[in-house]
């Protein structure tokens, strides 16, 4: 990640915040696709043991 510099002071804060919140955006969409994709397997595991259970 790049910030964005000000001219005394080191790095601009609402740019550094903004990076910080995109970020965060990606973090939360991957977990969630994550989530789904085990929450599938989970459902999948469940439905094939129903069936089992039946005969």
């Amino acid at each position: 990640m790049k910030f964005r510099r000000k001219t005394f002071g080191g790095v601009d804060e609402l740019d550094v915040l903004r990076q910080m919140e995109a970020l965060q955006q990606v973090y939360r969409s991957v977990y969630e696709n994550q989530a789904a994709y085990y929450q599938a397997l989970i459902d999948e595991r469940d439905a094939m043991i129903a069936r089992l259970k039946r005969g």
